[in-house]
């Protein structure tokens, strides 16, 4: 398995070239006292074969301001990359992405710094993580962070960007600083219930951990600064989903873990299921915001919840939703367990003994004798609001900021699309069949 995941020596090699290249370009353009550093998994010789993102760092001394840090290192970024494809994008201030001879290269200004302590930006750390790791994993335990990463990968939960919400490559080598090798992680994560904790410093109990970072799915507090917890964009779902597959694996260990077989969609079994299934198929389709992606999907997904939650206030059961993205559009799908619902419905009013809302009750739904009783609270009919789920679909497009629709997202809701199921096997079929796959009855 090692060889399909391990870059061969001539590849290291290549890659080493092709990022000193630009590294000597960086250090003929910088002044002195910006020092050029090469981070990320390449530094760290945690790199998969095939993955062809670099990470440079313009390491500035304190005589530059955070401004004058943002302004120049874009400035030298630009320059090093001129005739090459690029865009600013932004993680606690911005810096250039480019796509030098098919390779993805991300020039991040920070400040150079011997302890957290000196931080002045949240950026500043990646150099001292190469430094640990390099410290403290042999050449053994590197091929190990790279059977992690493909098994992540491989499970669709590698990457710590908002779209997948999972493990970065820093967590993956602090799971393997923490657990020896790929095969004790694994052993240990079949059996993890709660949150995990994982403090390799042992400075503070679990307990504490778990007051100081609530909600978390787990904790795994980074070594290089114990006010951080490394693991804190792994979701709960993303975690599920690595349980699970961790104990597969142990019970019946398959190559399909780490490289699943592409799958064709077989339109026979889609309409099986569908025809089976007797629920209700939705989408919102709107054109992608041009913002950076990991301001997006959060927003995305709290697009997604927000409509589930108001649907199910109108008695509109979500089965679930989805989330695709093509051709410059996003789909946000969503499947609801009824599409129609009786013109009328039970509303509860207070209990008796509060005659004061009783009273306001009754005024309010015009409630005439004989009066309707449900043990001790006063009972009415109304009208629904609305019937059918589209036509709630329809006015959180005509009304987004009253549903509460993200800033992104309600932009683009005035040109947005309700698309029916037969519109979403057409225009997304692939997405629509993985949808299913995984829902199937």
């Amino acid at each position: 398995m090692l060889d399909r995941v391990k870059p061969t020596k001539e590849e290291a090699k290549e890659d080493w070239n092709f990022i000193g290249k630009l590294v000597e370009k960086l250090d003929r353009i910088t002044p002195r006292d910006i020092h050029v550093e090469v981070a990320g998994s390449i530094a760290k010789g945690t790199s998969r074969k095939g993955d062809r993102d670099f990470d440079v760092f313009l390491l500035f001394s304190k005589n530059y301001t955070v401004m004058e840090l943002m302004k120049d290192g874009l400035k030298y970024a630009k320059q090093a990359v001129k005739g090459h494809k690029y865009e600013i994008a932004y993680a606690e201030h911005p810096y250039l992405r480019a796509w030098i001879e098919g390779n993805e290269v991300d020039i991040v200004p920070s400040y150079r710094i011997s302890d957290i302590s000196e931080k002045l930006t949240s950026v500043d750390r990646s150099p001292l993580h190469t430094r640990y790791i390099n410290s403290v994993l042999d050449e053994k335990q590197k091929d190990e962070v790279r059977l992690l990463k493909q098994f992540l990968r491989g499970a669709g939960i590698y990457g710590a960007e908002g779209k997948i919400q999972g493990f970065s490559g820093y967590l993956c080598e602090l799971l393997i600083v923490a657990h020896g090798d790929f095969t004790n992680l694994l052993d240990a994560a079949s059996k993890w219930k709660g949150v995990s904790v994982f403090d390799l410093e042992k400075k503070r109990p679990d307990g504490e951990l778990k007051n100081k970072f609530p909600g978390a799915a787990m904790i795994v507090i980074d070594p290089v600064d114990e006010n951080r917890n490394a693991a804190a964009a792994v979701s709960k779902t993303s975690l599920s989903v690595f349980i699970h597959s961790a104990r597969g694996f142990l019970t019946s260990p398959s190559v399909r873990y780490f490289f699943p077989p592409e799958q064709k969609v077989n339109k026979k079994w889609v309409e099986k299921q569908l025809a089976q299934r007797d629920s209700y198929i939705v989408g919102i389709e709107i054109e992608k915001p041009r913002i950076v992606e990991d301001i997006l999907w959060p927003q995305l997904y709290k697009f997604a919840d927000r409509i589930v939650h108001r649907a199910e206030d109108h008695n509109f059961s979500a089965f679930d939703t989805d989330i695709a993205e093509k051709n410059g559009r996003i789909l946000v799908l969503f499947e609801f367990e009824i599409y129609q619902l009786p013109e009328m419905r039970k509303v509860i009013g207070p209990p008796l003994w509060f005659r004061k809302d009783v009273e306001d009750f009754i005024k309010k739904h015009k409630v005439i004798e004989p009066i309707w009783f449900g043990h001790d609270r006063i009972l009415s009919l109304a009208k629904r609001r609305f019937k059918r789920i589209d036509e709630l679909l329809k006015d959180i497009k005509a009304k987004p900021k009253a549903y509460g629709v993200p800033p992104d997202i309600h932009k683009k809701m005035p040109k947005s699309r309700i698309l029916g199921l037969p519109e979403i096997k057409k225009r997304y079929p692939e997405f629509l069949y993985n949808y299913l796959q995984k829902r199937n009855l």
